[in-house]
C-alpha cells in the first residue's frame, strides 16, 4: 500500500512538473566571480569565499547575530538538514555556542524526509543530537516536521503553523532567516529538477519525492523560501567549490537553486573547503 502511494504522489508530482516546464527562467544578471577574501555582487547574490569552512561558518554564524541585533522579540530561522546540518551545527554547539541569542531563535525546518525523529535520515533528529540536545534549547522553541505522519496531511499541518506563526500585514508567512542548502545536482530544500513545479507554488509546505530514491519529503516551497528576509547558504567542503562556482558563473540557471537565488530579495553564499 506505501509503495503504490508513492506513486500516485511521484505521478502527481511529475504531472504538476510537466505542466509548468515552460515557466519564466531567473532573470539575467552579471557575472559574479568568486574572490577569495574578497566580496562581489550582483543583483541580490552576494559570495563570501573563505580558504576553510570553520571561517565561511564562523562569517555566516557572524551575519545571523547582526540581524538578530537588528530586531527584536523571537527570531524564526529554518534550518537545513543533510550534509549542510552535520557540518554547521558542530560549530554552534561548539566552538560558536556563545555567538547566537539561542533563548530568542525558534526553530523550524526548510524541508524533512518522511520518517520518524529517531531515523538516522530525519532532518530534526540530526539537529536534536548535534544541536539542541547541547544547548538545552527549550522543546517548545523547536516545531519540527512530523515525518512519520501522513505527508500531504502534515503539509497541511505545517504550513497552517507558519500561517498562524509567522505571517504578517500581507497574509505572506516571512521567516527572519532560512539556512539554505544547496545539493551538487543543484537542488535546495527538497526541489529537485523533476519537481520544480515547487518553485513557483503557493507559499507554505508541499509534498515532494526524491527523483531516484523515491524517497518522500515534504519541502518548503520556492515562494516561501523567497519570502523570507534573509538566506544564508553554507556551502563546505571541496565538493560544493564546484557547485559554488556554478551558481556565480550561471545566475540565470533554471536549476531549483540558480532560481531561487538569483530571485531572493537577499541571499547570502557562505563558502569555503
Amino acid at each position: 500500500y506505501r509503495r503504490q502511494r508513492q506513486m500516485c504522489i511521484r505521478d502527481s508530482l511529475y504531472a504538476g512538473f510537466a505542466g509548468t516546464r515552460g515557466g519564466t527562467g531567473a532573470r539575467e544578471a552579471g557575472r559574479l566571480a568568486i574572490v577569495r577574501g574578497k566580496l562581489k555582487k550582483y543583483a541580490t547574490m552576494n559570495i563570501h569565499s573563505y580558504s576553510v569552512a570553520h571561517e565561511a561558518i564562523e562569517a555566516l554564524t557572524r551575519r545571523m547575530a547582526d540581524r538578530m541585533l537588528g530586531s527584536a522579540g523571537s527570531f524564526h530561522v529554518a534550518l537545513s538538514g543533510g550534509e549542510t546540518a552535520k557540518r554547521l551545527f558542530p560549530f554552534w554547539s561548539g566552538p560558536f555556542a556563545d555567538r547566537l541569542d539561542w533563548d530568542r531563535i525558534r526553530f523550524y525546518w526548510v524541508d524533512e524526509r518522511c520518517v520518524p525523529p529517531d531515523d538516522p535520515q530525519s532532518n530534526f533528529g540530526t539537529a536534536e543530537r548535534l544541536l539542541f540536545s547541547l544547548l538545552t534549547v527549550p522543546a517548545s522553541h523547536v516545531h519540527r516536521i512530523r515525518g512519520e505522519q501522513p505527508p500531504e496531511t502534515e503539509a497541511e499541518r505545517y504550513t497552517h503553523l507558519i500561517g498562524q506563526e509567522l505571517s504578517g500585514p500581507d497574509g505572506i508567512p516571512r521567516f527572519d532567516c532560512v539556512v539554505l542548502g544547496v545539493g551538487e545536482d543543484m537542488h535546495t530544500a527538497s526541489i529537485f529538477s523533476e519537481t520544480s513545479f515547487l518553485l513557483t507554488a503557493e507559499p507554505g509546505y508541499r509534498v515532494s519525492i526524491h527523483p531516484r530514491s523515491a524517497q518522500m519529503r515534504i519541502t518548503m516551497t520556492g515562494s516561501l523560501i523567497l519570502a523570507a528576509r534573509l538566506l544564508l547558504v553554507p556551502m563546505l567542503g571541496e565538493r560544493k567549490l564546484a557547485t559554488a562556482r556554478h551558481l556565480a558563473e550561471k545566475q540565470n540557471d533554471r536549476s531549483p537553486a540558480g532560481y531561487l537565488l538569483s530571485r531572493a530579495e537577499q541571499a547570502e553564499l557562505f563558502v569555503g573547503a
